[in-house]
């Protein structure tokens, strides 16, 4: 191995797999191989990336299909969970094996958002869906250098502050190439096109 890039196990994002998505989504997210969770309803799509999947949550497809389906993935860990709690059985396990981050593929409705807001003090998460990357900011600011005419979307927990930035819509936009900074007391969502 040639890489001068050494990852302790548990410290590169693990990969939560809650909505059918292309493979070109997932390859980045997959680049240093992390630990895979994947929700049965998504399963059969996912096994058609060709990756190794570690765990399987199984929340609406018989446990019996599910076992069939990962036959030739072995070993894999599969963890029963109500339809309702998929996001906060997955992002539970990844706590209690010491994960410090995972990233998400999948919608950004406010169930998958306030799921994991409730556990965004134990773990850094952010979730991708097929055009937007949402980062949950809970140090209270955000700051990062964008470029001119930057679209990106803010998802306030409370009131917040902003500098560099207008707002546009729905959206939010930089005026110039320059350091943009968002602060709040809350926990806050920021999405940015991919």
């Amino acid at each position: 191995m040639s890489s001068h890039h050494f990852v302790k196990e548990g410290q590169e994002p693990a990969l939560l797999v809650l909505e059918k998505s292309s493979i070109h989504l997932a390859t980045p997210l997959l680049e240093w191989v992390p630990l895979v969770m994947v929700v049965d309803y998504v399963l059969e799509d996912v096994l058609q990336w060709g990756i190794k999947i570690d765990v399987v949550l199984q929340a609406k497809l018989p446990l019996s299909v599910v076992e069939q389906l990962v036959v030739d993935q072995q070993p894999v860990e599969i963890l029963s969970a109500e339809p309702d709690q998929v996001v906060s059985k997955g992002l539970q396990f990844f706590i209690d094996e010491g994960y410090e981050a995972v990233n998400v593929i999948g919608s950004s409705d406010d169930h998958v958002f306030q799921s994991i807001e409730q556990l965004a003090n134990r773990l850094q998460v952010a979730i991708f869906t097929s055009d937007v990357k949402w980062s949950l900011i809970t140090s209270g600011v955000f700051e990062k250098w964008m470029p001119a005419d930057h679209s990106f979307q803010i998802r306030p927990g409370g009131a917040f502050q902003t500098e560099g930035i207008t707002q546009n819509g729905s959206s939010w936009q930089t005026m110039s190439e320059r350091m943009v900074s968002i602060k709040s007391e809350m926990p806050f969502w920021v999405g940015e096109l991919h």
